[in-house]
């Protein structure tokens, strides 16, 4: 697939950028909401104009790389339906998918990540570097698992959940939409929707 946009012209958005190049995709450039990047470069790639510009380009593909789950929500909504087939999945051909696992659209896979087997993995998804996502786990749509951090078996992450760099969940738990799990923090048990939860073992 040639000339692809990346929505985001932030750190994630060269990771992400960085990926397509990795699996010998055309990346066009980028888009981002932020006037003052307009008409720079970002490594090399140019800084178009915002996200909306994508309808007056000539692109064949759009890559969510925007990591705030809020603004990336935000953004895809307002995008809503007209964009919806060119969303893409931007996955380091040196991350791990097993053959059962489902994947939705806008996902981010980045290097060295892991999904076992029959794990669901929802739409704009962010999967960071080194995590990994073990069997049978559910990840709600616009959810962040960022670097380094491991979820074991039957875990069910919510909408939108932010896990730290570093965390990790034992097997079963479930962590409510909206909630944040803090770098390092390691789960026990369950945690609800829209809490903040750090430490060993993770208290909100």
């Amino acid at each position: 697939m040639n000339n692809i946009l990346v929505l985001g012209a932030g750190g994630h958005g060269k990771v992400v950028a960085d990926i397509l190049t990795c699996c010998g995709h055309t990346v066009l450039g980028f888009l981002d909401d932020n006037p003052a990047l307009w008409n720079t470069e970002v490594m090399g790639f140019p800084v178009l104009g915002d996200t909306e510009k994508y309808q007056n380009l000539d692109c064949s593909g759009l890559a969510m790389a925007i990591g705030s789950n809020k603004i990336r929500r935000k953004i895809v909504e307002h995008l809503g339906s007209p964009a919806k087939s060119l969303w893409i999945n931007a996955i380091h051909p040196s991350a791990i998918i097993a053959r059962s696992a489902r994947i939705g659209h806008g996902v981010v896979l980045a290097a060295q990540s892991v999904v076992n087997p029959d794990a669901q993995i929802g739409n704009f998804v962010i999967i960071n570097t080194s995590a990994t996502v073990d069997h049978d786990c559910k990840i709600g749509d616009f959810a962040h698992i960022a670097p380094g951090s491991h979820l074991a078996g039957n875990v069910i992450i919510g909408q939108s959940v932010l896990l730290g760099v570093g965390s990790q969940i034992i097997p079963g738990c479930t962590v409510g939409d909206w909630s944040v799990v803090g770098a390092g923090a390691t789960v026990i048990r369950n945690i609800p929707e829209n809490v903040t939860a750090k430490g060993t073992p993770a208290r909100w």
